[in-house]
């Protein structure tokens, strides 16, 4: 087993980054009537929900078109008609990419590489979703303007340079325990010899 290598500050600006983006998509909670509509459309039965991308137990509710791209809203946002039932397997292999050529593609657990053998029909079904959710993204930069739109991102780039300084910072405030550690071990050391 090997040893995972220490997390730093800066691994962590995708995550700020996606939550800059989720803290201003609108979550929209779906009627009983939409579920339905869609599970029907995506062919699922609602007492056993399965992902639409391999037919395992669905755990997640992927977005089929993403959220993020580029470190910035798609215009997209969280309803009914962009989000589809899936496995984790599923939902953490396929990301942000387009999902006609993820099921295809080569990738570590898509469909294809999972052997999934009814990958046309459920494609087919996804299609189907598609033209039934009608799902366009929004201009979420004119609903609020210019000035508070780049206002906005401002801030999440105060805060990502904060995180580079701090994990200069933290090199530096390593070395030195390193450096301390490595003292007190030699000093161990000497104490031992005859």
């Amino acid at each position: 087993m090997k040893f995972r290598k220490p997390l730093t500050i800066t691994s962590r600006t995708s995550s700020i980054t996606n939550s800059f983006v989720q803290a201003i998509i609108p979550n929209i909670v779906p009627s009983e009537r939409e579920r339905f509509e869609a599970f029907q459309v995506l062919g699922i039965n609602p007492d056993a929900i399965s992902c639409v991308y391999c037919g395992a137990g669905a755990t997640d509710w992927d977005h089929l078109r993403p959220l993020v791209r580029n470190k910035r809203p798609t215009g997209y946002i969280n309803e009914i008609r962009n989000r589809v039932p899936s496995c984790a397997p599923c939902n953490q292999s396929k990301g942000g990419a387009d999902w006609r050529r993820w099921m295809q593609s080569n990738a570590i657990g898509s469909p294809k590489t999972r052997g999934v053998r009814d990958i046309k029909r459920r494609m087919k079904r996804l299609e189907l979703f598609e033209k039934w959710g009608r799902v366009e993204p929004l201009p979420l930069r004119e609903f609020v303007g210019d000035e508070n739109w780049n206002a906005y991102w401002a801030d999440l780039d105060v805060i990502v340079k904060k995180m580079f300084d701090a994990q200069a910072h933290a090199g530096r405030v390593r070395s030195l325990v390193m450096a301390a550690l490595q003292a007190r071990q030699s000093v161990k050391e000497t104490l031992k010899m005859p």
